[in-house]
């Protein structure tokens, strides 16, 4: 399901998907995860340094939104 940017969400969604990103990108680190979703297209690509970069991207705004870094 996909979210507008006007959308209200609330701040434990939030949270709840900035804990999905640390994680992902620990298994990613870690060599367990080698392959994402491409574009919100429920299709896996492999990871590149493209969407790694994107998924860091959402972390660190995540982060800001949230307060913490």
């Amino acid at each position: 399901m996909a979210h507008s940017q006007g959308a209200a969400v609330s701040t434990e969604n939030w949270t709840e998907e900035r804990a999905r990103l640390v994680r992902l990108l620990e298994a990613i680190e870690a060599g367990k995860v080698t392959h994402v979703d491409q574009d919100g297209r429920h299709q896996l690509g492999p990871t590149d340094k493209d969407n790694i970069a994107a998924l860091r991207a959402r972390l660190a705004a995540l982060n800001a939104r949230l307060g913490e870094g």
